[in-house]
């Protein structure tokens, strides 16, 4: 069990377990079906849980007058788990969501402002407001207004042999040759997704220490392989 195992060390693997030869003759579009399967395996174990080696926190730098602000690099808002803003030397939490009734007391269109910011929510996709509009700008000095965001850091993606996987090797490995196994309709496919649902759940339980919350703050119930979608 690892992570940061390289892809060239994934391909012999699954190539292993799913019966095939390891060789270095193997066809061009057999390998590059291999890729994209770990590359989809592994991208579905991401978005299932939220893994806490993963786990980032982001600062955007509020600033007067600016209502909407790129989302950092490194994040996407789907997997953000919470939202905080700086206020002295505590953090507090900023909820997820604007309603009409919000811009009734600050209208944000007709550039009402105010301190401290209290809601966010994504606007297109890239990009967050917050609410409601900043009257101050953040001090970068002490950190007094920061806006930061925590959540499960984005996925590498597999493309050269020597880039590395985010997640166990062996639980990426299993799972894609379950897969295959039941493409080939193979006996051993269903032995092979055992295994692979008995690795999943103890690292799940190794890991697990609180449910996570995604935006909304709903709490979510985790199962095997299922995306988790925002309130």
């Amino acid at each position: 069990m690892a992570r940061n195992t390289t892809l060239q060390v994934l391909l012999n693997d699954l190539r292993s377990e799913s019966g095939h030869a390891i060789s270095s003759a193997l066809g061009k579009s057999t390998q590059e079906m291999m890729i994209n399967l770990l590359n989809r395996v592994q991208r579905r174990l991401w978005e299932d849980f939220a893994w806490p080696f993963l786990q980032v926190k982001k600062d955007i730098t509020l600033q007067a007058g600016s209502r909407y602000y790129d989302i950092p690099a490194g994040l996407t808002l789907e997997r953000v788990q919470n939202a905080s803003f700086k206020d002295g030397s505590s953090w507090q939490k900023v909820v997820y969501g604007i309603s009409p009734s919000d811009y009734t007391i600050h209208d944000s269109d007709t550039g009402s402002r105010s301190w401290p910011i209290r809601k966010y929510e994504a606007y297109g996709l890239s990009q967050v407001e917050v609410w409601p509009m900043p009257s101050e700008n953040a001090n970068s000095t002490t950190g007094d207004g920061l806006f930061r965001l925590e959540g499960t850091g984005n996925l590498s993606t597999f493309v050269s042999l020597d880039d590395t996987a985010d997640l166990d090797d062996q639980l990426i490995v299993l799972f894609a040759a379950s897969e295959l196994l039941t493409r080939q309709k193979s006996p051993d496919a269903q032995m092979k997704g055992q295994q692979a649902q008995v690795h999943y759940q103890r690292l799940r339980a190794r890991l697990s220490k609180t449910e996570p919350l995604v935006l909304g703050e709903s709490e979510v119930r985790d199962l095997p392989m299922h995306v988790h979608k925002a309130a």
